[in-house]
């Protein structure tokens, strides 16, 4: 851990979040006297949110700023990311319904020492996520503590401007680089947890998933007749009711284990990717945060969640299949370095796993791709998603006829359409 001694009063990126009380010294002390190395005293600990309004929707993020005192007389300034689930009434009960926090627990301390193990004895340093350093689970709450890689100068990309190739370069590597080690450890390990199985479309979510597609389809297809989008109507009759997405879903989510399969981030967009950066500009280090979607399937999950939701609109589809070269070209170097003993699939296995499993791409298109490209929005919350009645009416109008998400689908649509991947086509 780094550490600064500027001690000016942080700045709260979200002063509507509630911090919960607990969030406080006495919380903080073990972590502390464990972490830092001649730790004497807490002087003052100030908790903040750790990210904007609309950042974040499946959990409470919060940056906790720590001034100690060291044994030697001397002051220092300390910093921890705390994730923590989301209060009853913020849509707890839909979010915690899904596993995710017993999912990133795990994943934190289980699979990814796991995978940065087996680099190692390959003889490759890899890092791959955060160092994570306290983790507490009771029987209603599951808390995470970790590095603050801001005090790295890690920082996320600008996820309204999307990725440039270099960007997608450096993702998509670290991506093969996660999924390689994810294929291997299974065949030494065995199976993974159960929990992995589990997509956020299941049976329970049905309800839920349906209910959300008929709130949002009246505003959807208003928009849609709003973006100048030539052929509107022929897009409208493409897509599917809000019943046959969800069956497309739970079809989508089979896993064939005769096919190559890898332990998917789940969730990964640009705001789950940290990056930071040489003196001259380059990119240095990469690693994924919010681990907590993981699922076992096919990686054709993960590439098409990146590339729909994260690649700058100028390259999204242009630089489609290239993408996926760049990612089969590590995906292979690694698996051969890791003694992967079943066959590495090809360049056109994996142009054909794009295809038979390219739902995904609308999937992420018509749903999370209107948060990801969404500004900053103080209504933009799990909460007001999932409501009923004009305002929340209004605020998911404003997330359909936002120019990023309408630009964004005017390329999309076409695209998906010539790949035979819309309805009826």
């Amino acid at each position: 851990m780094s550490a600064s001694n500027d001690s000016e009063k942080p700045l709260n990126p979200n002063e509507l979040l509630h911090i919960p009380k607990w969030v406080n010294e006495d919380y903080f002390l073990p972590i502390l006297e464990k972490d830092v190395k001649n730790f004497d005293k807490i002087v003052t600990l100030t908790p903040i949110a750790a990210t904007a309004p609309g950042e974040n929707y499946t959990s409470i993020m919060i940056r906790v700023i720590v001034d100690i005192l060291l044994k030697d007389g001397s002051e220092q300034q300390v910093s921890y990311i705390l994730k923590t689930m989301l209060e009853a009434d913020s849509g707890a009960d839909v979010v915690n319904g899904m596993g995710l926090f017993p999912k990133e627990r795990k994943m934190y301390e289980v699979h990814i020492p796991q995978f940065v193990k087996l680099y190692k004895e390959a003889g490759l340093d890899i890092e791959l996520a955060p160092k994570c350093l306290h983790v507490e689970a009771t029987a209603e709450l599951i808390t995470l503590v970790f590095e603050d890689l801001s005090r790295q100068n890690f920082k996320n990309f600008d996820r309204l401007k999307g990725f440039d190739l270099a960007h997608m370069r450096r993702v998509l590597r670290k991506l093969a680089e996660l999924h390689a080690a994810s294929a291997v450890a299974r065949e030494l390990n065995g199976p993974y947890d159960p929990l992995y199985s589990i997509s956020m479309y299941n049976e329970k979510s049905r309800d839920l998933f349906e209910t959300l597609g008929k709130m949002r389809q009246v505003q959807f297809h208003k928009a849609m007749r709003q973006w100048d989008l030539e052929d509107a109507e022929k897009y409208i009759s493409q897509l599917w009711s809000p019943s046959e997405v969800f069956e497309k879903a739970l079809q989508v989510n089979q896993v064939d284990e005769k096919e190559f399969n890898v332990l998917n981030h789940g969730d990964c967009w640009s705001n789950n990717i940290m990056f930071n950066y040489k003196d001259n500009g380059e990119i240095d280090r990469t690693l994924f945060v919010d681990l907590q979607i993981g699922k076992w399937g096919s990686p054709a999950q993960d590439l098409w969640y990146l590339i729909t939701t994260s690649a700058s609109l100028e390259i999204k589809v242009k630089e489609f299949d290239h993408f996926i070269r760049i990612y089969h070209e590590r995906l292979n170097e690694c698996l051969l370095l890791l003694n992967y003993s079943k066959p590495i699939p090809s360049l056109r296995d994996m142009h054909i796993m794009m295809l038979k499993y390219g739902f995904w791409g609308p999937l992420t298109a018509l749903g999370v791709m209107m948060a990801t490209l969404m500004p900053t929005d103080k209504d933009a919350n799990m909460k007001m998603i999932m409501a009923t009645g004009p305002e929340a009416d209004a605020v998911r109008y404003r997330t359909f006829i936002n120019p990023y998400y309408a630009n964004a689908l005017k390329v999309l649509l076409p695209f998906f359409d010539n790949k035979g991947l819309l309805k009826c086509a």
